[in-house]
């Protein structure tokens, strides 16, 4: 082998190990926006709960309940979703304390069940009373776990149906506060 075909053999053996060291000019980047590796789905950044008030005259400013799309799932719900609790257990617009609600520390614990429409991802439900000192609670009967003072849980379908519970202390001005990747909102309530 003559001197000059050996250092062109150089050139090219070296040319070619610099080049497997380079990605390739049309690689895809990693997108910005890709969750880590480490990223849970049901990680959620739980703002402040932050409830309304009532009106200066104590009136309870309730939401109004609004036509539900499915009347074989529900007729009304509360609030502008995607997560909603179904209206239609809100009778007259109150839920309604039965004695059989009634639990041995005094408190009422009601069926609510909730609807959740075109989302998927972590949701936080939480509750208190906006018209005197008190406490309530809500959560769903088969999905999710207590976490941040509220009811956590991850939705893995774009529609899911939540059976649920709320408890209240008794009659009274509440609200709950639902939060989710890309919404938080309340929604205020009255038990009688």
């Amino acid at each position: 082998m003559t001197p000059l075909v050996r250092v062109l053999t150089l050139v090219v053996l070296g040319s070619a190990l610099v080049a497997c060291d380079r990605a390739p000019v049309d690689a895809p980047s990693p997108s910005p926006t890709a969750p880590s590796p480490s990223a849970s789905p049901g990680d959620l950044a739980v703002p402040p709960l932050q409830l309304p008030s009532v009106a200066p005259d104590g009136t309870c400013p309730v939401a109004e309940p609004q036509r539900w799309s499915n009347p074989g799932q529900a007729q009304r719900v509360l609030g502008p979703g995607p997560v909603y609790p179904i209206a239609d257990y809100f009778t007259g617009g109150a839920l309604p304390l039965r004695p059989s609600d009634r639990q041995v520390d005094g408190s009422y614990t009601a069926k609510v069940r909730w609807l959740a429409a075109d989302y998927t991802g972590p949701v936080l439900v939480r509750a208190g009373r906006i018209d005197a000192p008190g406490a309530a609670s809500a959560q769903f009967s088969y999905l999710g776990e207590p976490r941040h003072d509220g009811h956590h849980a991850v939705l893995t379908r774009p529609e899911t149906d939540l059976p649920g519970t709320t408890t209240v202390d008794g009659p009274g001005c509440y609200a709950y506060q639902v939060d989710g990747t890309s919404f938080s909102y309340t929604i205020v309530f009255r038990a009688d």
